[in-house]
């Protein structure tokens, strides 16, 4: 039986962190639900079969949000992101240390060409336009 890597009171990020970095040797385990294998490949890299990840900037609980909060892309080029707002007025995208701004107009998916993505980085999403905007996690790891 492997052991729990997820325990209460861990802040989400941590979680996030856990799942994909500290589970190498195998299943994780949340809990007492198993979430299978996501552990690095034999070559020590990931596989990322997408070109495109999509986004929501959405309302939950009367907080803006970017839904899902932590994306995660194998590093390289020709990644975009799709990023749809639900919301009822414009909101802002940008990851500041990629240069990397758009303006999100409510009931329009905007399209997101990110630059070339170094692995082993962690990088943070913003909404530049509404400070208390929840932020988010773009994660890049090693790919094969």
């Amino acid at each position: 039986m492997h052991e729990p890597v997820a325990r209460a009171g861990l802040a989400p990020w941590i979680l996030s962190l856990t799942l994909v970095l500290g589970s190498a040797a195998g299943c994780v385990r949340v809990g007492a639900v198993e979430t299978g294998q996501i552990g690095p490949l034999p070559g020590g890299g990931y596989t990322d079969e997408r070109d495109t990840v999509q986004i929501v900037s959405t309302v939950i609980g009367g907080k803006n949000v970017f839904v899902p909060s932590t994306v995660i892309l194998t590093q390289g080029s020709g990644r975009t992101l799709t990023i749809y707002n639900t919301a009822d007025k414009p909101h802002g995208f940008r990851i500041p240390t990629l240069s990397v701004e758009a303006i999100l107009e409510p009931g329009v998916e905007t399209v997101v060409a990110l630059p070339p993505l170094e692995g082993g980085r962690i990088y943070d999403i913003q909404c530049h336009l509404h400070p208390p905007h929840r932020h988010a996690t773009l994660m890049v790891v090693h790919g094969n």
